[in-house]
C-alpha cells in the first residue's frame, strides 16, 4: 500500500515539476519571439508622453461645424520637405502626426503633400515659403502659411524650448481661413505714435478669424469693413473737434460705434507720462471708464501705477496676476480660459460714478460695464515713486462696455504687457484664450475659444494612459505565476484526496 501510495505522489509531483517548467519555457518562448518580432517589424507602444498628442473631439466638432462644410475645393496640407525627413525630425513629426489624424478623419477633404521647396522654389515663392520647415495650408486659391514656431508654444524669456503643443489649434485656425477668404478686418491705427513689441496681438487676433490692416484714422475714415478697430500703446491723444484740428477722430469713432462697431484700446502706465489723453479719456467715460491720476508735488499729473507684491511674479510687485470676478457676467464670459493671467507696468481702471453697480456689473442706460479682470484686493497704486491709493475690490485691469441699443462693444485694458509674446505665446498664461474669449463677447463669431494647446508635462498617451500601461505591465507579469499557482493548489489538493 505504500508503496502505491508513493508512485501516486511521484507521478503527480513529475506533472507538476514538467508543467511548471513547460510554462515557464512557453513564456519565454513567447517573450524571445515578440521581442525578435517587434525588432523586426518595429512593433513598439510609445511610451513617451511628448510624443503623442492625439487631436481632441474639440476640435473635430470645431472642424465640422466651420470648416468642412465650406471645404468645397478640399483642404491640401504642404509640408514644405521631403516625408522622411519631415519624420526624422522630431519637432516636425509633432505636426505631421496631428495632420496625419485630421487627414484620417476627413479622407475626401483633408489631403497631406510633401514639396521640396530646394527642388521647387518658383511654387515656394508663390506660397510665400522661405523654410522647409514651414507648413501650407491650402484651399483653392486661398492659403496660409504657418512657422514650426506656429504650432508650439514658449515660456517667458525662452525661445528655445517649448513649453505646450499647439498643433491642433494652429492646423482649425488655418484651415478656417482659407476656407472663409471674406473674414472681417481688424484695422490697428498707426498714427497716434502705436508701437508693438512683438507680433503676438496681430497673431491672437489672426486666430480670432481677423484678417488684419492698419488705419490713419487722422487721414482717412474707418472703413465699412472694419470688424474691429484696434489702439494698442498710444503715445498721443485721439484729436478732437477742438479749434486746433480740423479732423476730429473722436467723432469719427463715435460714428463707427454708433454703426454697432467694435473698439479696443490697450494703455499702460507709462501711457499717460507723455503728456494728456483728455479727448479720449473724454470720451471713454461716456462708456464708464476712467483712469485714475494724482498730482504730485509740482502740480504734474502722475498715473497710478499698479504694484502688488503678494499677488506678482516679480520681486517689485509690478508684474501683476489678475483674477477674473467671481459674479457678473465675467464669469460665465471667461468660463473657458484657464491658466493663471498676466498684466505688467498696469495703470487703474475706474468705473465712472455714472454707472450703478447691478450685481457685479455697472449699468447706465443701455450700456452695461463687465470688469473682465481686476487686481487682488491687497494691490495699491504708486504715482512718482510713492505709495497714493489701496482700495478694498481692487483695481480695474480690464473692461468690457457693451451697448444693447447700437450693440457697440468697447474694451479697455491698463497693460500693454497683457497682449505681448511672452504672455500670449506662453504655455503657462490664459492670457491668449482670454482675449479670445473677449472678442466672443464682443460679438465675433467661430473664435476658437475651446481649443486648448496641450503641454508637455501631459501623461497621456495615444490610446492609453501611463496607468492603464502600467495596469498592463503588471497583470502581464502577475498571470502567469497566478496560473501555476493555481494549477498547483489543484495538483497538492488531488494528492491529499487520492
Amino acid at each position: 500500500m505504500a508503496t502505491t501510495a508513493s508512485k501516486k505522489a511521484l507521478r503527480h509531483g513529475g506533472v507538476t515539476v514538467a508543467l511548471t517548467v513547460l510554462i515557464l519555457v512557453v513564456v519565454i518562448l513567447l517573450n524571445a519571439s515578440v521581442t525578435t518580432l517587434a525588432m523586426r517589424f518595429g512593433w513598439y507602444i510609445n511610451m513617451n508622453p511628448t510624443m503623442l498628442y492625439p487631436v481632441t473631439d474639440t476640435c473635430y466638432g470645431y472642424l465640422d461645424e466651420f470648416v468642412i462644410p465650406r471645404a468645397d475645393k478640399g483642404i491640401r496640407i504642404i509640408f514644405c520637405d521631403e516625408e522622411e525627413n519631415i519624420r526624422a525630425d522630431v519637432t516636425q513629426s509633432y505636426v505631421l502626426n496631428t495632420a496625419e489624424e485630421m487627414a484620417a478623419k476627413y479622407p475626401d477633404t483633408v489631403k497631406i503633400e510633401f514639396l521640396n521647396v530646394w527642388e521647387n522654389p518658383k511654387i515656394a515663392r508663390e506660397y510665400g515659403v522661405t523654410a522647409s520647415t514651414s507648413v501650407v495650408v491650402a484651399c483653392g486659391e486661398e492659403s496660409r502659411v504657418c512657422t514650426l514656431r506656429d504650432f508650439f508654444l514658449f515660456p517667458a524669456g525662452d525661445n528655445e524650448n517649448p513649453s505646450a503643443y499647439n498643433g491642433e489649434k494652429r492646423f482649425a485656425v488655418a484651415m478656417k481661413a482659407v476656407v472663409s477668404p471674406d473674414a472681417p478686418v481688424a484695422y490697428l491705427t498707426l498714427n497716434h505714435g502705436e508701437s508693438t513689441e512683438d507680433y503676438a496681438l496681430m497673431y491672437a487676433l489672426t486666430d480670432a478669424g481677423y484678417m488684419i490692416n492698419y488705419l490713419d484714422a487722422l487721414s482717412f475714415d474707418i472703413p465699412e469693413d472694419c470688424g474691429l478697430l484696434v489702439s494698442y500703446n498710444p503715445a498721443r491723444d485721439f484729436t478732437a473737434a477742438d479749434g486746433v484740428s480740423g479732423v476730429s477722430e473722436i467723432d469719427k469713432l463715435d460714428a463707427y460705434l454708433k454703426k454697432g462697431g467694435k473698439f479696443m484700446y490697450f494703455v499702460s502706465a507709462d501711457t499717460f507720462a507723455a503728456g494728456g489723453f483728455t479727448h479720449i479719456e473724454t470720451y471713454l467715460k461716456d462708456w464708464g471708464v476712467t483712469f485714475a491720476h494724482d498730482t504730485g508735488a509740482e502740480g504734474v499729473e502722475e498715473c497710478f501705477a499698479l504694484r502688488d507684491t503678494a499677488h506678482s511674479i516679480t520681486t517689485d510687485g509690478y508684474t501683476l496676476l489678475g483674477q477674473i470676478p467671481a459674479e457678473g457676467k465675467a464669469a460665465e464670459i471667461m468660463a473657458n480660459v484657464d491658466g493663471v493671467l498676466r498684466a505688467a507696468n498696469a495703470t487703474a481702471i475706474q468705473i465712472d460714478p455714472a454707472f450703478t453697480k447691478t450685481g457685479g456689473d455697472y449699468v447706465s442706460g443701455s450700456r452695461t460695464l463687465i470688469p473682465l479682470l481686476r487686481t487682488y484686493a491687497g494691490a495699491e497704486a504708486w504715482a512718482g515713486g510713492r505709495p497714493v491709493d489701496r482700495t478694498a475690490e481692487g483695481y480695474g485691469l480690464v473692461t468690457l462696455t457693451r451697448d444693447s441699443a447700437t450693440n457697440a462693444s468697447v474694451l479697455v485694458c491698463s497693460s500693454t504687457e497683457f497682449a505681448i509674446e511672452a504672455t500670449l505665446q506662453g504655455g503657462g498664461y490664459g492670457n491668449a484664450s482670454f482675449l479670445l474669449s473677449a472678442l466672443t463677447a464682443m460679438g465675433k463669431t467661430e473664435v476658437p475659444v475651446s481649443l486648448k494647446s496641450q503641454p508637455f508635462s501631459d501623461t497621456t498617451i495615444h490610446i492609453m494612459t501611463t496607468a492603464t500601461a502600467r495596469n498592463i505591465t503588471i497583470a502581464l507579469v502577475a498571470v502567469p505565476v497566478l496560473i501555476v499557482t493555481a494549477w498547483g493548489a489543484i495538483v497538492l489538493i488531488r494528492r491529499k484526496f487520492a
